[in-house]
């Protein structure tokens, strides 16, 4: 076992957690079949938590693919891109205790005429001090909080409204000014310095705290949280 396989999550007497049993990277060739089990070994579906696909070997129907606990089975989002969620029941099927689901569709499982393109999962298990997954209704109001169930301060925190089309946005601990500094997941801009994403305010072990910008709190958008 590798010393990232024995990397715990959980100490303190409680049972061990391994970094394997909440992420994987997985790699595997396209089939075209309309449905397919892909087996990862980590348990996205009881706990909850998030699936990343990306096509490895073209550019055509390339785009970084998202499923996460509290879309919808059918729905999708692109980091590459600002859009919307999207709707396709041939990508997405389901979460399973061992893995996932998907489709035929070529962002996830082309396998045209007999020679498969090959993809990267990733999947990420709703585990503390490890991942969370947050969705929630902005309110367009400065130093509005939300919750999360990390169990830690976090270290980065990704936001998309999912219900419109806006623009990635980015928090890491390690930008120059932290919680005054966003960067955009989707596009290849510097840094900028607002109070209007995350409030100069740093996230907690409970919270994290948003100001007014549309792209993290617009009123009545609907966003998530990584």
């Amino acid at each position: 076992m590798t010393p990232i396989q024995q990397m715990l999550l959980g100490v303190g007497g409680k049972k061990k957690t391994y970094v394997d049993d909440v992420f994987s990277t997985y790699l595997y060739t396209g089939d075209s079949a309309s449905t397919r089990t892909i087996t990862t070994g980590v348990d996205t579906k009881t706990d909850g938590g998030m699936v990343w696909i990306k096509k490895r070997n073209s550019s055509t129907n390339s785009d970084h693919t998202l499923f996460h606990t509290g879309l919808g089975y059918n729905k999708n989002l692109s980091t590459n891109s600002d859009a919307a969620a999207a709707s396709s029941s041939a990508r997405f099927k389901e979460q399973l205790t061992t893995g996932f689901k998907i489709g035929s569709d070529g962002t996830v499982n082309d396998g045209h005429s007999g020679v498969g393109d090959t993809y990267s999962s990733w999947s990420f298990k709703n585990t503390k001090g490890f991942f969370d997954v947050v969705t929630y209704t902005g309110n367009g109001t400065s130093g509005r909080t939300v919750s999360h169930s990390l169990g830690s301060i976090p270290g980065m925190i990704i936001v998309k409204n999912y219900g419109g089309t806006n623009n990635w946005a980015v928090y890491h601990k390690g930008l120059p000014d932290g919680s005054g500094d966003v960067l955009r997941l989707n596009t290849d801009a510097a840094k900028v310095n607002s109070t209007g994403w995350w409030n100069d305010t740093d996230p907690t072990a409970s919270v994290f705290t948003l100001g007014n910008d549309s792209e993290v709190n617009g009123n009545g958008d609907t966003y998530v949280a990584y």
